[in-house]
Order: structure tokens, then sequence, then C-alpha cells
């Protein structure tokens, strides 16, 4: 069992702690100026960790900033570089692929959008794949022959 008993020797305020076993006498004064002190080193440190961890962040922040201004530097060269073999491929006499042209071509070589009767439609009931009927491939290799 504790018991605590204040006492004032002189100027000097002690408190005497038994616990049963053994007896501490504890200097009032300078038990208050070690828990301040305490205080005071647990607030530094926790200072400290806060200004550590917000430093370490803003490096964190700007080496990623300078990873991606680098990345972008090579997909500017990158760029560069297409629109350069673009330039040299128009000049050698290759043409960029111009859909249109190649769709008006198509029309006028006869090509046309499939008819009804030449689209197939197919139902697929508990399966991914599709099966192709015979008939399909029958009357495909009677028009190939022809």
């Amino acid at each position: 069992m504790k018991s605590t008993m204040d006492y004032m020797v002189g100027n000097t305020a002690i408190q005497i702690v038994n616990k049963g076993n053994r007896i501490k006498i504890i200097n009032v004064e300078k038990e208050k100026k070690k828990k301040k002190f305490l205080k005071k080193c647990i607030a530094s440190m926790l200072v400290g960790i806060v200004t550590l961890s917000s430093c370490m962040y803003v490096v964190e922040l700007n080496n990623a900033r300078v990873f991606l201004d680098s990345q972008v530097y090579t997909l500017q060269e990158e760029i560069s570089e297409l629109e350069k073999e673009i330039v040299v491929a128009r000049e050698d006499g290759q043409k960029v692929i111009d859909y249109e042209e190649i769709f008006e071509k198509a029309k006028s070589m006869g090509m046309d959008f499939p008819k009804n009767e030449q689209i197939y439609r197919y139902t697929v009931e508990k399966s991914t794949a599709v099966r192709i009927k015979s008939s399909f491939f029958q009357k495909n290799k009677k028009t190939q022959k022809k």
C-alpha cells in the first residue's frame, strides 16, 4: 500500500513515499524542475519530428517535380523527332494516310457497304465462342469457285 507524507525541512519541501517494501524521499522542487525539463524535451522532440517530416515531404515533392520535368523534356524531344520524321517522309514523297482519299478510291472501284443478304447475325448462348454454320463455308466456297 502506497502512502505519501509531505514535510518541510528548513526551506526545502520534501515528500516521503512509503511503498511498503521501500521508502523514497523526493525533493519536490527538484522533481518539478525535472518534470518541466522532461516536458520541454518532449515538446522539442515533437517539434523536431514535425520539422523533419515536413522537410522530407518538401524534398519528396521536389524530387517528383524534377522527375516529371525530365519526363516532359524527353517527351518533347520525342515529339520534335517525330515531327522531323513526318517532314522528311512528306519530302521523300511518302504521304500520311488519308482515309477519306482511300474511301473515295474504294467507292470509285465499285466497293460498297454490305447488303442485308451479306450480313450474318449470330446468337451465342452460355459461351464466348462463336460457331459458324457449315452452310456458310459452303456458300463462300461456291462463290469463290465461280
